[in-house]
């Protein structure tokens, strides 16, 4: 078991999210930064799509109560195991009845920490991860509090190829700008309009959450066709509403939505995005289908070192 004994301030439990019922409203839900959580679970030779703890906002405090291989991966913190500094994007052990003990989180906003055998709670709709809007799968629905108790699984882990993360796959990084390919929506807005999409330094709203991120800028965009059908939307999609300051939809947001689809941010960057803490700047950079591709194909490669595929 893993007890809780300080509740970090946002926390949840997420694996890479449920598939296939999209078409019943219901959405992927899972990791933010998908990278960060498969990384940590592959250091420890667990399936990518193991559950994990999110961990968000600040420090907190969980006890081991039997001996458990760990990992930390995603933001930047200072932490420390039985006292001593535990890094992260490296596996480790702890021994029974020791404190992992985290006291902030440095750069970034999202941690993840994995154990072999993975966080074993109920898999509903064939995911552990929270959804926190309908209150279903994780820990009950909701939010980690402190007093929670968190049953480790016995699934079967192999070992890992690497004991750390390789450079380059976590970038935290607020400067990078974060790759977008055109909407669906691209044609309703003017070229003048893609452009301050694309030039304007935007600031990361603290009207964030796991459905989306609100993005501040200091002109706001054009004016688009605000009354339209409900469409398709993905995780990732950046949506203009009629204030024009956009919306980009995150794991526990809509499937469908009537506000323009202007851009879709690349795959390999939702994890990026992810990691901005609000006041963060926001930059887009414009790629066409097949960079997105190839952004895709090194980040799995990368992954891939750590010693399993998808």
């Amino acid at each position: 078991m893993i007890d809780v004994l300080k509740a970090p301030p946002f926390a949840t439990i997420q694996d890479l999210g449920r598939t296939g019922y999209l078409h019943a409203a219901v959405p992927r839900a899972g990791a933010l930064d998908r990278v960060a959580l498969a990384a940590a679970n592959l250091l420890l030779g667990n399936s990518r799509d193991a559950a994990g703890i999110e961990w968000g906002l600040g420090g907190g405090e969980i006890r081991f109560e039997r001996d458990a291989d760990i990992a930390l991966s995603g933001a930047r913190a200072t932490a420390t195991l039985d006292g001593q500094p535990f890094y992260v994007g490296r596996a480790g052990h702890a021994r029974a009845g020791k404190c992992l003990h985290v006291e902030r989180i440095d750069a970034g906003a999202w941690l993840y920490l994995a154990v072999r055998g993975g966080v074993d709670v109920p898999q509903v709709l064939g995911s552990r991860a929270t959804y926190l809007p309908a209150g279903f799968g994780g820990q009950g629905g909701r939010l980690l509090r402190t007093g929670d108790r968190l049953s480790i699984g016995n699934a079967p882990a192999k070992s890992a190829q690497l004991d750390e993360v390789p450079p380059g796959l976590l970038t935290i990084g607020i400067d990078d700008p974060i790759a977008i390919i055109p909407g669906p929506d691209r044609d309703l807005m003017s070229n003048a309009g893609w452009d301050w999409l694309v030039e304007t330094e935007f600031r990361v709203s603290r009207a964030v959450s796991r459905m989306g991120y609100r993005l501040e800028a200091p002109v706001s965009g054009p004016a688009l066709p605000g009354d339209r059908p409900s469409a398709p939307a993905c995780v990732g999609t950046i949506q203009l509403p009629p204030g024009g300051q956009p919306i980009a939809l995150m794991p526990d947001g809509p499937t469908v939505g009537g506000y323009p689809r202007a851009a879709v941010v690349a795959s390999s960057d939702i994890g990026r995005l992810a990691q901005r803490r609000p006041g963060d700047p926001v930059r887009f950079r414009p790629i066409d289908v097949a960079e997105a591709r190839a952004r895709l194909r090194r980040q799995e490669e990368l992954l891939r070192q750590l010693g399993g595929s998808a």
